[in-house]
C-alpha cells in the first residue's frame, strides 16, 4: 500500500486543485502571470500594459494585452495545466525515495520552466492577424502546455525510477546484509 500513496495523493490533489482553480484560483494565478508579463515580457516586446478581468457569469479570466496599435486578449485557460503540475509536485513530497529538499528542487525547476513559457506566450499575440506562422504558433501553444506538463511529469518519473530506485534498493540490500549475523565455530 505504501507505494501507492503518492498516486493517491496525486489524484486527490489534482481534483482539489482543479476545484480551487474554478472557485478563484484562476484569477489568483492570473495575477501571477500578469506580474510576470509586466515585469519581464513587456521589456522584450511591444506589449505596453497588461490587464486582467474575471467574468463571474462565464467563470472565465481574461488577460488583455495593450500594444501600440491594438489590444488583444487571451483566456487564462492556457495556464490550466499548472494545476496538474502542482498536484504532481505535492504528491512527490509523499514519495519515500525523495527528501523534501529534493522534491522542492524538482518543483522549483519545473515551475520555472512552465512559468517562463507562460509569460512569454503572449508574444505570439502581437500582429497575430497578419502572420500565419504566429496564428499557428498560438493554436499550437494553447495545446502545448498540457503536453509540456505531461513530459515534465514523465521526466520526473524516469528520474525517480532510474536514480532513486537504485539507491533505495541498495540501502535495503545493505541493511539486510548487515543485519544478518552468522556465527561460525
Amino acid at each position: 500500500m505504501k507505494k501507492y500513496i503518492r498516486n493517491i495523493v496525486f489524484l486527490i490533489a489534482g481534483v482539489v486543485f482543479y476545484i480551487l482553480w474554478n472557485i478563484g484560483g484562476q484569477a489568483i494565478y492570473g495575477e501571477v502571470v500578469k506580474f510576470g508579463v509586466e515585469k519581464f515580457t513587456t521589456g522584450v516586446s511591444k506589449i505596453e500594459s497588461v490587464d486582467i478581468k474575471h467574468f463571474d457569469k462565464e467563470n472565465k479570466t481574461m488577460l488583455y494585452f495593450t500594444y501600440p496599435d491594438r489590444r488583444n486578449n487571451i483566456s487564462l485557460e492556457y495556464c490550466l495545466p499548472v494545476v496538474l503540475l502542482l498536484a504532481w509536485h505535492l504528491a512527490l513530497f509523499f514519495d519515500k525515495r525523495l527528501t523534501a529538499k529534493k522534491a522542492l528542487k524538482y518543483f522549483v525547476i519545473n515551475f520555472i520552466i512552465i512559468y517562463i513559457i507562460q509569460i512569454l506566450f503572449p508574444l505570439l499575440l502581437f500582429n497575430i492577424s497578419q502572420s500565419k506562422a504566429k496564428s499557428m504558433g498560438l493554436f499550437i501553444g494553447l495545446q502545448i502546455f498540457g503536453f509540456l506538463v505531461f513530459f515534465l511529469i514523465l521526466k520526473d518519473s524516469l528520474l525517480l525510477k532510474y536514480f532513486y530506485s537504485k539507491e533505495a534498493s541498495n540501502n535495503i540490500t545493505g541493511k539486510s546484509v548487515t543485519s544478518k549475523k552468522s556465527f561460525k565455530k
